[in-house]
């Protein structure tokens, strides 16, 4: 299940197999702090998205605020919440210069705790 899943959701250690993010176990899971790439992606449903420009991105029932990095896989994610998705685009690198700390949650997916509104924008495709 974990080397044919496309998603990397979870992990073999040791002889035990445990979810990478943390869904369903209490405590915060450690995660490695990285420099994200310049640009970084939220898919969510499109009835959400004023809210998120306005008060930023938050973790909601999450530990971390799910970031992908590319757009193909964040409106992906938007879909699953609904039909209607939207895309966001996060200024990674400047969030990050400017003190918003990124976790690496794999090769496609990275993390965060808050994303502030002053780096967040609606994805126009381009």
């Amino acid at each position: 299940m974990i080397e044919r899943s496309s998603k990397q959701r979870h992990e073999i250690e040791g002889s035990r197999i445990r979810a990478l993010y943390g869904h369903s176990v209490p405590g915060r899971m450690a995660k490695t702090p990285g420099v994200p790439p310049a640009a970084l992606f939220h898919g969510t449903a499109a009835g959400s998205v004023l809210a998120i420009l306005a008060g930023g991105l938050r973790p909601m029932q999450r530990q971390y605020a799910h970031l992908s990095v590319d757009r193909a896989t964040a409106y992906s994610v938007g879909r699953r919440k609904n039909a209607t998705a939207a895309v966001l685009v996060i200024r990674a690198s400047e969030a990050h210069a400017r003190g918003v700390r990124f976790w690496l949650g794999n090769q496609m997916v990275w993390l965060a705790d808050y994303i502030p509104p002053a780096f967040i924008r609606e994805d126009s495709g381009g």
